[in-house]
């Protein structure tokens, strides 16, 4: 399997790890920076021991031949400028499986090369690049990996990529409708993201005061009812989940979005909570705190820039 990974960041570099144990060919598409960090090297302390590799990596405008999948893991963001760098890398029997937060994507991805190349793809593995560029996984990683047709139903390309990952020493999921666990990923990101942004707080900090609970309450009803009325429901013991985590006082728990907030970071805000609202009006689904939280995130933004 021919492989180009877009990006070599945490994410990027975990899964090309992956692919390289599991015996794909693989090229890293990066900027200057990243390239000249790799050319010492790839590594990845992961939670089943520290990996070196060296690697192949390209610049934009470097791709010279199509590749079998990209697997794009840039952020968000970033991803007008990515469809444009990987475009030479995609024929027609090409296929791009993105690992982002968010359903928004897998929508433009499809506009620009078709449904039918486009692998719809979610993790929970948890890591951040260390001082020198080492992919540090972290020890709160939750081992969820799972692809499956944007289309829907199963394909052997999808099982040989499952198959060629784990391998690498991660499984990957084939679930049935990979959709349904994609709305629970975002209900619960959008959950965590809209109360920790607004609040500008840890889990432990809005635990402690009176009105913690109930705003908790608040969020996480929104958030389900949007995912329900999209036809998605999902499930109880998610919410009870989130509540426990917004109950413990000691905790200094903050999402990936806060902890941009706190560094002045760009974030990912208007392609998960932006697009949690905007799917809402057009499924009539009323939802003022989220709507508030967009806000909030829109102003930072304007700000920050």
């Amino acid at each position: 399997m021919r492989v180009l990974v877009c990006g070599a960041g945490a994410m990027g570099g975990f899964f090309g790890s992956r692919l390289l144990l599991g015996g794909a060919d693989v090229d890293f598409l990066v900027r200057q920076r990243r390239a000249t960090q790799l050319a010492g090297g790839l590594v990845v302390q992961a939670q089943a021991g520290e990996v070196r590799h060296h690697v192949r990596t390209l610049l934009a405008g470097g791709i010279t031949a199509p590749y079998d999948l990209v697997l794009l893991t840039c952020k968000a963001y970033d991803l007008e400028c990515a469809m444009d760098d990987i475009a030479p890398a995609m024929e027609p029997t090409s296929a791009v499986l993105p690992l982002l937060n968010g359903l928004r994507h897998l929508d433009m991805l499809a506009a620009r090369f078709g449904r039918e190349r486009v692998i719809a793809g979610l993790t929970a593995i948890n890591a951040a690049l260390g001082p020198q560029g080492e992919v540090v996984q972290s020890s709160l990683s939750i081992p969820i990996t799972a692809i499956g047709e944007f289309t829907g139903g199963a394909s052997q390309r999808c099982s040989d990529i499952a198959a060629t990952i784990g391998r690498g020493g991660v499984e990957v999921m084939l679930p049935e409708d990979i959709m349904a666990l994609m709305w629970t990923k975002l209900g619960g990101f959008c959950v965590n993201a809209t109360i920790t942004s607004l609040c500008r707080a840890t889990a432990g900090q809005i635990a402690a005061v009176p009105g913690g609970r109930a705003f908790v309450d608040a969020v996480i009803g929104e958030c389900f009812a949007v995912a329900a009325a999209a036809g998605y429901p999902i499930a109880p013991g998610l919410g009870d989940t989130l509540r426990r985590l917004f109950a413990d006082t000691a905790s200094s728990y903050v999402p990936s979005l806060r902890l941009d907030m706190a560094e002045g970071r760009r974030t990912e805000a208007e392609h998960t909570i932006g697009d949690y609202v905007e799917r809402a009006t057009r499924l009539g689904v009323a939802t003022p705190v989220l709507a508030a939280a967009r806000c909030n995130m829109q102003v930072y933004e304007a700000m920050r820039a």
